[in-house]
């Protein structure tokens, strides 16, 4: 009988410079599109123990910008770069929502890439890659709110009643409050240069009958506390949020102020303090029960296209009582993986250059001797 070594032995002495490297090229493969993935997931904080009546799991999404096709070169790379970036997302969405198995999503603006200047058909179709890449919106609830992208309002691109109602028709009401449990999330659509103080005051008046639940969440694209102190003090003093949720930055911080809600006729300091929190390991623990204080999560882009060397989802774990634990699940580095494949690519191509060469010299070689 033959031995398992012998046989080894046998099969390495088949084994040429194109099957080794095809092994290779198919290795690299499984290990960016599969292992990389699972990898990174172990490095994911354990999920904390939960309490199914008294805690809410949210999982948070900020600026997913899906690809457009104005904006890209065209066939074949601006196919290939929207499928590539589709994957991607998919991919890590997925893994985020079997880790989190969120009660409630929330979107937090900047869904398409060029959804404020999409034409009918542009958009139909971007939408119909949304609800694939972002599958499990169809049976958990979810929160979207617009961002300029959406709708327009950066720059010269200009928002317009057709962009507005073009969101609201395909995903839901850009303000408004959503319930959920013991948590009220409200939408006031709050911008840098274009807000007027007296509407949106007078849209939360507006909402206020809404308003039932004991914790209330203002969920913006936008960050909020960043503006000048008389713009938004009198809306957060209005409103009288427990937290502020926002994206559009692309990047990890936190704002955080003990007093900013408390009675001050200064609407000039604007005391708080910004943490960075990309290198942050663990659980953020939040206090939101108290009234005075104010604390502004803003959560990261999900997308590596982006340009910044982190993506990731937001996981918060609110609890009736006012305590909130809020983490990052951070994601692969996509450009990392590409780079990877092209050394890869090179390096295959050079040796089977190499080969090619060598083969008919090992040939004649072989003839003579």
């Amino acid at each position: 009988m033959v031995s398992l070594t012998t046989r080894l032995r046998r099969r390495f002495r088949t084994l040429t410079v194109r099957k080794l490297l095809l092994l290779c090229g198919l290795s690299v493969l499984f290990v960016n599109e599969f292992l990389v993935y699972t990898l990174q997931s172990f490095r994911w904080n354990a999920f904390p123990k939960r309490d199914t009546n008294d805690d809410m799991v949210i999982l948070l999404v900020s600026d997913p910008q899906l690809i457009g096709v104005q904006d890209e070169k065209g066939f074949p790379i601006g196919m290939v770069a929207r499928w590539d970036a589709d994957r991607y997302l998919r991919k890590t969405f997925s893994r985020a929502y079997a880790y989190a198995k969120p009660d409630v999503i929330v979107f937090l603006g900047d869904i398409m890439d060029e959804g404020s200047k999409a034409t009918e058909g542009e958009y139909d179709s971007c939408l119909s890659r949304f609800h694939n890449i972002f599958y499990e919106t169809s049976f958990t609830k979810t929160v979207v709110v617009p961002g300029d992208n959406d709708v327009g309002g950066e720059g010269g691109d200009f928002r317009t009643p057709f962009k507005v109602l073009r969101f609201e028709k395909n995903f839901e009401s850009m303000t408004g409050v959503v319930n959920h449990g013991f948590i009220d999330f409200l939408k006031l659509d709050i911008r840098q240069h274009y807000d007027t103080l007296p509407e949106k005051q007078q849209l939360i008046t507006d909402l206020a009958p809404e308003l039932q639940a004991p914790i209330r969440v203002i969920v913006n694209h936008e960050t909020m506390m960043a503006k000048l102190k008389s713009t938004i003090y009198p809306i957060l003093r209005l409103s009288k949020p427990n937290l502020l949720l926002s994206g559009h930055w692309h990047i990890s911080q936190m704002f955080t102020c003990d007093t900013c809600l408390s009675d001050n006729d200064d609407l000039h300091t604007w005391p708080y303090v910004l943490r960075q929190l990309e290198m942050e390991k663990g659980f953020i623990d939040i206090d939101l029960t108290k009234t005075d204080a104010i604390n502004e999560v803003m959560v990261p882009t999900c997308s590596y296209r982006m340009g910044v060397p982190y993506m990731g989802y937001g996981v918060a774990i609110i609890n009736k009582s006012g305590h909130m634990k809020y983490w990052v699940i951070w994601q692969p580095s996509r450009y990392v993986v590409l780079r990877i494949y092209i050394y890869a690519f090179i390096i295959i191509t050079a040796i089977l250059l190499i080969d090619y060469i060598l083969t008919p010299l090992k040939t004649n070689k072989s003839l003579f001797s």
